[in-house]
Parts: C-alpha cells; structure tokens; sequence
C-alpha cells in the first residue's frame, strides 16, 4: 500500500504532539521543529502531487479496512494540488510568524500544525464523516490562532466566527444523520452509487440533506448571505493568521466541487441542487466583496474584502457544472490563495514600516523603503486582474471558459466592473500609504529593526515569487488542471479505485 496519501496529515500531526510536549521549551527550539515539519510537509505533498496526476486517485484504507466499511483517504488531482498549495502557504506564514508573532502566545507552534492537520485532512478524506471531523480540527485550532495576541478587536471577531461555525457544525451533523439514515453510508463513492437507487419515498428527504450538507460547506466558503463573518474576522487576526485563513475558503469550495462531481451529479435526485441560484450568490458576493473594497479603512481590512471576492469568482465553477469553467477555476483557487496570503504579510510590512498608524489609510509622507512600494504594485496589479500577472491569466481564464451561456453577461459584467473597481481603489490606497503628505506632521513613520523584519520579507517576497512563477509556468500548470477537472467529471475513476468490486456490495448487506 502506498502510503502518500497519509504522509501532509501524519507530518503535522506528529509535530503538533511534540511541540505540545515541548511548550516550556524555548521558542528557538519550537522553531526549528516547526521548520523541519514545513519542509517535510512541502516535501510530500510534492510528491503527492505528482504521484497523484493519473486517471485513477490514490487511495489508502487505515487499518486496510475496505471501503465503505473502514476510513479511506483518497488524492485525486484535486486534492494533491490544493494540498500542495497548502504546503506553500504555511511554510511561508511560519517564517513570517518566526520574526516574533509567535511569542505573543503560548503553543503558537502546536496550534498552527494542527489547523494544517485539519486543512490536509479536509482535502483528503474520502467521506463525509470524516470531513466533519477535519473541519472541526481545522476550526478549533482556527478559534485559538484568531485570539493569538489578544486585543478587543480579535475577541470580537473571534466571537461572531465561533458562533456562526457551531451552527455551520450542527447543521453539518443533521445532514450526515439525514445521509446516514436514507442512504445508510457516509463513503462519498458509495454515495454516489446509492444515490441513483433512492427510492421516491426518500428522495426528499435525500434531497434536504444534500441541501443542507452544501449550506455547510457554502458558510465555509463565505458565500452570500453567509460571508458577513470573514472581513471582521479576517481583518482583525494577526497577520500571519489571516495570511494562513486566506487558504480556509477554499476547503469550502473544494468540498463542494468533491460532493458534487463525485456524488450527486449522476444522482437523477439530485439533478438542481445548485441550478440557477448559486450563480447568482456568486455574483452577489463578487459585488458585495468590491463594496467592501472601497469602504475598507485600513489594507488588512481591504484584502480581507479581497479574499471574499475570490470565494465568489471560485464558486462560478460548481455553479456552472462545466468542465472547462472547473479547470480555470482551479488555476484560479491556486493563484488567488497565494496572492492573498502575500498581500495579508504584505499589509504587516507596511503597517511596521508606517509607525503607530499602521496600515490604516492616513497619510504619512513619502515611505523610502522601494521593496515595499514594488510588492504593494505586483501585488495589487495581480489582484485586479492586470497583464501579465497571475490574476490576470486567472481571471480571462475563467471569462473565457463561460464565453457562452445565458449567465456569460452577467458574469462578464460583474467580473470586470469589479475589477476596475478594484483597481481604482487600490491604487488610491497605495497613494494614501506611500506618498500623500500629512496633515499633522508629527505622524512619521517608523522603521523596523533589520533583525526583526529580515524573516517576514523572505516570507513575503517568497510568496511574490510564487505568484510570478505561476505565470511562467502558466501551461503546465492550467494543462495539470484541465486533467483534474476531467478527473472530476468523470466520477467513475474515483469510485472504481474506491470501491473496486462496488458491483458486488449490496445495500442490505451493510450492518
């Protein structure tokens, strides 16, 4: 049996325990275990990666246990890159968290390679039980980093986040009793199977649950009406928190593209589901996310408005079931969660470099340092979507992908019309941060001491580099993509590895 597929949620949660055990040790040791299980991490999801581009996914069953009976791990294309993404991300937000913003707290270090536990895991499971349980890890561990460094602002914020996700959590738990109970499985791939033998006198009640399970995973994408909580929250964690939380929408988004290519598309009861009103959402929250944009009062508050546009602009791929729609999308959930992690790191930079304003918009003066004036421009020419960058060649990937249709005006009004938007009220932040001269001269800008900043430039500017890299090697990636979303669907692949003789398993003979 290989066993990749276990290796990015065995890597943190093995660290997670001995950093735990090691929480009165100094934090310079902390470190070191937490870089080590980055580089691990980055390592084998890598390898994930490219062992996981063939037609049939990996799977591994714990304990060897078969499914549907025993727990299985499954990487499919999907899954492989988003875990790698992942990867990416945290090993850039630990150095970043590295130059002091993990001495603010106790067991930082633990805390952090839990939640990567609980993301990983999300990305991987092969049932929705077990989804379940990696949301709640990933949301638990989320709860403790939001609060890390205290402060009025995070406890608010932390409280309308804890109060909406314990809903979200009931909610996810009536739905898998609904499956459970009609279906008598929680395995996605026998999922799929039982779903095109329901009976009439279930169907509605299959059809609610299916209803329910995508509400659930549409809250942890911040679609509208239920995004309110992500630009408070977003906007008042730490920096590094938030630059993490910039990968947490996308586990909505992908559990929704994993449900309903896999499960409910060749379900004739549940053929709608998201017919018709999940693009509107989307397009309502693009439009929602670009007012909050220009309302925004300081540059973490304005990315995380950014963040929320791009769960909208995501959400267009399951929303129009199409093969090409879905491979845009997923070159898009790739770019946008690694610029919005830069611009996040990109705003604590700032906010050291401009003294006790921070990064709110008021005028400072001129700001000398040139690093940062280049990152804030790449960073935000990528965001609105200007050439050459990445964000450009995500954002015309998916114009391009919904050139036809009833919903392609729509989508392309609302696309562009926000990206202008975006761009204006970029560049009049970027004229407030740099260059506008105050009115009370006293507010001068302060400099971060070199010792403490040397590890959050490296971070960022990495991730820079990561978003500049995605469109040198645009083809390779977007063709890598392609075959993901046909992986997607085409479910027959993942069932068959799944569940090999699914032909011979019968729903009576189930305990």
């Amino acid at each position: 049996m290989n066993h990749s597929p276990i290796l990015p949620i065995l890597v943190p949660f093995i660290a997670s325990i001995v950093l735990l055990v090691m929480s009165a040790c100094k934090l310079s040791w902390q470190r070191s275990v937490g870089a080590l299980a980055a580089m691990l991490l980055l390592a084998v999801s890598v390898n994930l990666l490219l062992l996981a581009d063939q037609p049939a996914p990996l799977v591994y069953a714990l304990g060897d246990w078969p499914a549907p009976f025993g727990i299985v791990l499954v990487a499919d294309r999907l899954a492989a890159l988003a875990v790698t993404t992942t990867a990416v991300l945290s090993a850039a937000v630990l150095l970043y968290a590295s130059a002091g913003f993990d001495g603010k707290g106790r067991h930082f270090h633990a805390v952090f390679q839990l939640q990567l536990v609980g993301i990983n895991g999300a990305f991987l499971t092969g049932d929705v039980f077990n989804l379940f349980v990696f949301f709640e890890v990933m949301l638990l561990a989320s709860y403790i980093l939001l609060a890390h460094g205290s402060g009025l602002n995070k406890s608010r914020a932390g409280f309308a986040y804890v109060t909406l996700n314990l809903a979200g959590s009931a909610v996810f738990l009536v739905a898998l009793g609904l499956i459970y109970g009609t279906l008598g499985t929680l395995n996605l791939a026998d999922i799929a199977m039982q779903l095109k033998t329901v009976p009439a006198t279930e169907a509605s009640l299959v059809r609610l649950a299916g209803a329910l399970l995508m509400t659930v995973f549409l809250l942890k994408a911040a679609v509208l009406p239920l995004s309110f909580w992500l630009p408070h929250a977003y906007g008042a964690a730490g920096v590094p928190v938030a630059a993490l939380f910039a990968m947490m929408t996308k586990v909505g988004v992908v559990a929704i593209l994993h449900v309903q290519m896999i499960a409910f598309n060749a379900a004739p009861v549940m053929h709608g589901l998201l017919d018709g009103w999940l693009i509107v959402a989307a397009l309502a929250t693009i439009a929602f996310a670009t007012l909050g944009v220009l309302s925004a009062k300081s540059l973490q508050s304005l990315v995380a408005w950014l963040i929320l546009g791009s769960a909208g602009l995501l959400l267009i791929a399951p929303s129009l079931n199409d093969e090409v729609v879905t491979a845009a999308g997923l070159y898009y959930l790739v770019q946008s969660a690694v610029v919005g992690a830069a611009f996040f790191m990109m705003a604590g930079l700032i906010s050291n470099a401009r003294g006790r304003v921070g990064d709110t918009f008021v005028a400072t003066g001129w700001v000398s340092d040139n690093k940062l004036k280049l990152g804030y421009f790449i960073l935000a020419a990528t965001v609105a979507g200007l050439p050459p960058f990445s964000g450009f060649i995500g954002k015309l990937m998916v114009l391009f992908a919904v050139k036809e249709g009833s919903m392609m005006p729509a989508i392309w009004a609302v696309v562009l019309v926000a990206s202008l938007i975006t761009t204006v009220a970029l560049a009049k932040a970027g004229s407030r941060l740099f260059w506008e001269m105050p009115n009370d001269m006293a507010l001068t800008p302060q400099v971060v001491s070199p010792q403490n900043s040397m590890c959050q430039y490296a971070a960022t500017f990495g991730l820079i580099a990561v978003s500049l890299l995605l469109v040198i090697f645009a083809r390779p990636l977007s063709d890598f993509t392609q075959r993901a979303a046909e992986q997607l669907h085409m479910p027959e692949h993942y069932i068959k590895a799944v569940i090999p003789h699914h032909a011979d398993i019968q729903r009576g003979a189930r305990p």
